[in-house]
């Protein structure tokens, strides 16, 4: 089987290794796998609240591994969807942040997240000097499935993440596209 047939087995993404003939150890990877868990922000307050939605889908890698036969969104990439989220909020209000998962203060996992569910996360969060505050809860059909409160730690922003980001180009154009249907700017 060739890398494209296993390409396409698994959605595009495919790690392997090899040895050259001095037995040097060599990782390769043909395509990148997406870390981008918010698929389209439908409400934002800059530099306070916004909300999100992400899609799941079974085709998602983690499903293979997390669990198989009883595919569940590790509670990991819920964290990762909440801090998302705020970093976006921060960003949106404050340009020349690039927030960073810094800490979890709190997380609780209240229901499962499977295949077809869409999640709706929420953030509300409170800018300080150094860092943010970012509380959050996914919900999936008006339920609540998890929670957590991270603090995002505030790095300076590259110039040109602030210049696309002026000009109008980068994730948040990105997700009024259609997300994942189209490559990001940033």
């Amino acid at each position: 089987m060739n890398v494209q047939n296993i390409s396409a087995l698994t959605g595009g993404f495919v790690s392997f290794s090899y040895r050259d003939a001095a037995g040097n150890i060599y990782a390769e990877r043909a395509t990148e796998m997406r870390w981008i868990f918010v698929d389209k922000i439908i409400e934002m307050d800059p530099g306070k609240s916004a909300v999100a939605v992400r899609n799941f889908s079974r085709s998602e890698l983690f499903f293979l591994d997390h669990f198989p036969g009883f595919p569940l969104v590790p509670g990991v990439l819920q964290i990762e969807m909440i801090a998302q989220l705020g970093g976006k909020c921060v960003m949106a209000g404050h340009p020349g942040i690039m927030p960073v998962l810094g800490s979890v203060k709190s997380a609780k996992f209240y229901h499962k997240i499977v295949p077809g569910d869409q999640a709706v996360i929420k953030v509300e969060i409170t800018v300080r000097t150094s860092f943010t505050m970012a509380q959050g809860r996914i919900e999936v059909d008006g339920n609540r499935v998890s929670a957590a409160e991270v603090i995002l730690a505030h790095l300076p922003a590259p110039e040109d993440l602030i210049r696309k980001k002026m000009a109008g180009d980068g994730f948040g154009d990105w997700l009024q596209a259609g997300g994942h249907g189209s490559d990001p700017v940033v």
